[in-house]
């Protein structure tokens, strides 16, 4: 599973530089801006019941954002999030019948695509606020280890992501700064159990511009 991973990662991540040619002859004019962030997810209640309900701090996201006025932006987005927890040896049933005693372990990474919107209340401003949402797919690799039992599964479903954040510029009117945000990660999931992945994220980067 871990050359699925890095699969993804290389796939997602192509997709989301190239992204950047239609907007190149626009750069010069700093309309072209991209957010990089370190992220946290938690995991929202059915998640934590189901598989996971620990924080995971290994984390995340970019965001490819062309500004069309001074409030409105559009783009795309991406990230990852790998949600881990073991529990201690217990007694589980199989699918298949019977009885087993292990330990259980539940690994899941998250690699979303998204489609961005953002409108920033009060551009130019020393604090600039912003709500906006992405709606795309999400690629999901969930492993779970009952003892030395392996059971794998890649999927790509629906994922949207509400978020509000703020925007704070290192020297006034200046395109680059620091960026904050907290979000909610909507992530329909139905297998093995496991209900949802819905999970609350928030985060910590850099905004810049792209082109001189």
């Amino acid at each position: 599973m871990k050359t699925q991973t890095r699969t993804a990662m290389f796939l997602i991540t192509s997709l989301f530089f190239l992204a950047l040619i239609p907007f190149t002859s626009k750069a010069q004019e700093k309309r072209l801006q991209l957010d990089i962030n370190y992220s946290v997810g938690i995991p929202g209640s059915s998640f934590k019941k189901d598989a996971i309900d620990k924080v995971s701090t290994r984390g995340w996201t970019a965001n490819l954002m062309y500004n069309i006025t001074p409030q409105i932006s559009v783009g795309v987005g991406t990230g990852f999030q790998d949600f881990y927890q073991k529990y201690p040896r217990d007694v589980y049933k199989l699918s298949e019948g019977g009885e087993i005693s292990a330990v259980l372990t539940n690994s899941i990474q998250t690699i979303p695509l998204l489609a961005q919107f953002q409108y920033r209340l009060l551009p130019g401003k020393t604090v600039q606020p912003y709500v906006g949402v992405g709606v795309g797919g999400n690629m999901i690799i969930f492993d779970q280890y009952l003892g030395e039992f392996d059971n794998s599964k890649s999927s790509f479903k629906f994922a949207a992501r509400p978020e509000v954040g703020l925007f704070v510029p290192f020297r006034k009117d200046g395109p680059a700064g620091i960026h904050l945000f907290g979000a909610y990660n909507y992530m329909p999931y139905k297998m093995d159990g496991v209900e949802n992945l819905n999970n609350w994220g928030a985060g910590l980067g850099v905004k810049f511009p792209l082109g001189s």
